[in-house]
């Protein structure tokens, strides 16, 4: 059974929403501190808004800062380990979808 605090994103009509910040520490139930660590960390990164002093999230952001938060809390890691961690499973879910093409390529 899935958590209430949990975030699930289907793809749909609604993809294109965007979140301020404080709906991003609401929702995740993390402080505007964090959030703004983890945009420096290069674990999260803001829609671009560039005449706007307003940071902006998509709902993959959200997914993401989610896993972040498991990650510190699960294993214990800090910030810097975080961000190495997401690379690295950004890097191994990449590599999965590339094998899963040529595997579909040979068949």
């Amino acid at each position: 059974m899935m958590s209430k605090s949990e975030i699930v994103v289907i793809n749909s009509q609604h993809e294109h929403l965007l979140f301020t910040l404080a709906e991003v520490c609401e929702r995740c139930g993390a402080h505007t501190d964090m959030i703004i660590e983890m945009v420096e960390y290069g674990i999260v990164d803001p829609i671009e808004q560039p005449l706007l002093d307003i940071w902006y999230f998509n709902s993959q952001a959200l997914v993401r800062v989610q896993r972040a938060q498991r990650l510190m809390d699960g294993l214990k890691l800090n910030l810097s380990g975080v961000a190495l961690s997401l690379e690295l499973l950004d890097e191994i879910d990449g590599l999965q979808k590339h094998i899963s093409v040529l595997k579909n390529q040979l068949l």
